[in-house]
């Protein structure tokens, strides 16, 4: 009989630590402002903020040129050549 009760007081115990205490406090300066960063950012990198709550269904069919030579320009210097890559690690410990 006491180890069914020791068994069930550990049971309860073990639930109780367990809830979720962050629905019986009101939420912190962080957590009501989660996400307002990210929104912002999007609303500011839009470049028709109509289409945010009425987005098109179709799909983008032209770029301009320019603007993409320019970025495969960038994509292509930005890769790491070979000779730089095989350059030795070096891990210092201590004073050496």
């Amino acid at each position: 009989m006491t180890i069914k009760i020791t068994v069930a007081l550990t049971a309860m115990i073990g639930v109780a630590a367990c809830a979720d205490t962050s629905t019986m406090t009101a939420p912190s300066a962080t957590e009501a402002d989660f996400g307002n960063s990210v929104q912002s950012l999007v609303k500011a990198q839009t470049a028709d903020p109509a289409t945010l709550s009425n987005p098109s269904t179709e799909p983008v069919t032209g770029v301009d040129p320019d603007y993409a030579t320019g970025v495969i320009k960038a994509m292509r210097e930005g890769v790491a050549k070979p000779v730089e890559v095989k350059q030795p690690i070096e891990i210092n410990v201590g004073n050496r």
